[in-house]
């Protein structure tokens, strides 16, 4: 039960951060309004979304930032250092 419990709380917490996410997305195109360090130090944790068992159609604000930031030439040069672990995943 402890686990179970644990588990649905780790779930709720990916949710609720989600969801700010997507919400402040929905007032700006970037995180701190235009492309920053923010967009650069967040965009990791979110390409991991599969990893997470998010499904993007669920946050469309989030889903459009990380499509938009995936299309920047930088991030698909950078995304394979140190070394190839996968593809970057495609949005929903």
């Amino acid at each position: 039960l402890h686990v179970r419990s644990r588990r649905q709380r780790q779930m709720c917490i990916r949710d609720s951060l989600y969801g700010v996410l997507d919400q402040r997305l929905g007032e700006v195109e970037y995180l701190a309004g235009e492309y920053s360090i923010a967009d650069m130090a967040t965009w990791p944790w979110i390409s991991r979304f599969e990893w997470q068992q998010i499904s993007l159609t669920e946050y469309p604000n989030v889903n459009r930032w990380y499509a938009q930031i995936a299309d920047r030439a930088a991030v698909q040069k950078g995304y394979d250092v140190p070394m190839f672990v996968n593809a970057i995943p495609q949005a929903d």
